[in-house]
């Protein structure tokens, strides 16, 4: 059975630091501390003075230098819809301040626990409050579900991948063909999600703003893992089949 998962990241701060020494997590630096520092540089703020490099300002970016360069400009086009804004910044770890998302990790981490999935987490560059405008995650999966068979009239469906569907609350998700092998052997399926904060997304922005660019970055995704030529993602999104 298909079950949605609808958890945010409390904080911008991700602790890629267990993966480097082999699974065993740094216990020299708290996660409270590390994430304050994080939204503290998010906010504007320098407080944090230690060698994590805190207190480095993040890169204000435009919609098509977001996600590793993943959005066409139609993609670009519907992110500054969804922000309200044309400038933006991406994630900030604590323990690796030059950390940029890229497609080629994302591929790599296809099957890691979804506690490390790699993200790209995308804010508004004017914002001070250190919330995210939207998170963009993909994990492998063994099944998807039937959009035959989704009888959420709160859900708008797209005919793209193998299941495509936008909620009222921000939520976007897209399942396509894309075969991953790792430790839990092969994966024929990849799921990708997007969520978005409802203070921080405009208003007048669309379902099909968000499709369109969790499609983009997904088309980007399939390219690198060597599988858009099963995946299904046109490159311009057709209309909704349903809502």
């Amino acid at each position: 059975m298909w079950e949605r998962s609808g958890r945010w990241p409390s904080t911008p701060y991700r602790d890629r630091s267990a993966k480097r020494r082999g699974g065993i997590p740094d216990t020299s630096r708290t996660p409270i501390r590390a994430a304050l520092c994080a939204v503290l540089v998010l906010g504007g703020a320098s407080a944090c003075s230690d060698d994590q490099g805190a207190g480095k300002q993040p890169d204000a970016l435009s919609a098509p230098q977001v996600c590793d360069g993943a959005l066409s400009s139609t993609g670009a086009e519907a992110l500054d819809r969804i922000g309200g804004t044309e400038r933006f910044t991406e994630i900030q770890i604590a323990d690796d301040p030059d950390y940029r998302w890229s497609l080629k990790q994302a591929a790599k981490d296809l099957q890691a626990d979804y506690t490390d999935v790699h993200e790209c987490l995308l804010y508004k560059a004017s914002d001070k409050s250190g919330l995210p405008l939207v998170t963009i995650r993909f994990s492998s999966d063994s099944q998807h579900p039937d959009p035959a068979e989704d009888e959420d009239g709160d859900r708008l469906l797209f005919p793209i991948g193998l299941y495509a569907a936008a909620d009222e609350n921000f939520g976007t998700s897209l399942y396509f063909a894309c075969p991953a092998e790792g430790p839990e052997g092969r994966t024929p399926y990849v799921k990708a999600e997007m969520y978005g904060a409802r203070n921080q997304v405009d208003p007048a922005s669309t379902a099909e703003d968000r499709m369109t660019v969790l499609n983009d970055v997904s088309r980007a995704l399939a390219e690198e893992a060597g599988c858009a030529s099963e995946a299904n993602l046109p490159a311009k999104l057709p209309a909704p089949t349903s809502g």
